[in-house]
């Protein structure tokens, strides 16, 4: 569909919210976002891809407004109602009718670009900081219920076995190797988890480069936002610690530190069950393998495409050393302490 200028979203902004300003563009995969600032604060318009459904974003929206209320101390994006009194409008537009809404722009610099700024000394801090977050987000949507949260969802770690058949298209063997044997006992496992393991509606991706980190201005920092919820989903509540782990261990000598830290953080909000914690390993590998096999995928896909693979280093080293490491190693500490 015709890409919307800067200037007609200013104007989209200003007929349905009042926001007036700077604007600019955003980068973004699929949908057009527009970062307007001016004397009212900061705010970013999305005007969603015609791909995504009402149902979808009101999802996100709900999330987020759930989140404000019940967990002020992190700054979720706050959907911004319209002069009518909506959070999500549907506007014609050329080609097609958009869904379209306004979210404050949270500040602060992602998790990826901060870690390099933070000293080793305050590091864990940091770890601990993305911990209680993640407690956050667990604590704040338990209970949250939305027709939308149990869409099919090709992050959800529920759906891996539908992508193992990309096992056989990795080129490296070792790798490979690694992959199928993890894959394999994930899946098997499946079954008896889905009655043993909590599961709830989970924000799903909070990668390095949706968690927003607010320095201190000392060498140090903390975890001040979570965003994007694009990926939301019904899965395992342990899906929320896992996955934040997994992009977390990636920028450190230590993984299992990191992760001890980030466990450490998230239990002090928020108990989970043994039997949770016990599996943390193995969710970890397999959302390491399920990065995988969706790059390998997007890759056969899109031969042609450097950037499909271009987060895949990290990823690929990391699921290495965890794969010969001791699954207890990460929870060892934690494991007689009371738990939910």
């Amino acid at each position: 569909m015709p890409a919307l200028t800067p200037e007609a979203a200013l104007a989209l902004a200003d007929r349905h919210w009042r926001i007036r300003g700077v604007v600019r563009a955003l980068p973004s995969y699929a949908d057009q976002n527009f970062r307007i600032s001016g004397e009212q604060g900061d705010y970013v318009l999305k005007v969603a891809h015609p791909a995504w459904a009402g149902a979808d974003l009101d999802l996100e929206n709900q999330a987020m407004l759930t989140l404000a209320a019940r967990e002020p101390a992190l700054q979720w994006p706050r959907v911004m109602p319209s002069v009518g009194g909506e959070h999500l409008l549907a506007l014609p537009m050329e080609g097609g009718v958009r869904h379209v809404r306004l979210l404050s722009f949270v500040p602060g610099m992602t998790y990826a670009v901060a870690i390099d700024a933070v000293s080793r000394q305050h590091r864990p801090a940091l770890h601990e900081s993305l911990g209680r977050a993640v407690g956050l987000l667990i604590r704040g949507l338990a209970g949250f219920r939305h027709p939308a949260a149990a869409r099919a969802q090709d992050w959800n770690l529920m759906s891996l076995p539908d992508v193992r058949d990309e096992t056989d298209h990795i080129e490296d063997a070792a790798l490979r190797a690694i992959v199928a044997a993890q894959v394999e006992s994930f899946c098997a496992q499946l079954p008896a988890w889905r009655t043993q393991l909590p599961i709830t509606v989970l924000h799903n991706d909070a990668n390095d480069l949706n968690v927003i980190v607010a320095l201190d201005g000392e060498g140090g920092g903390g975890v001040s936002a979570v965003i994007d919820f694009g990926d939301m989903c019904t899965s395992f509540r342990l899906c929320e610690l896992a996955i934040a782990c997994t992009y977390a261990m990636q920028h450190e000598a230590d993984p299992v530190a990191c992760a001890q830290a980030i466990v450490c953080g998230c239990l002090e909000l928020c108990p989970l069950q043994r039997v949770e914690l016990e599996q943390l390993h193995a969710f970890i590998l397999a959302r390491l393998c399920h990065s995988v096999l969706m790059a390998t995928r997007a890759h056969r896909e899109q031969p042609d495409n450097p950037f499909v693979l271009v987060s895949q280093q990290g990823v690929r080293a990391l699921l290495r050393t965890l794969a010969g490491t001791d699954p207890h190693a990460i929870v060892a500490p934690f494991l007689e302490a009371c738990h939910e």
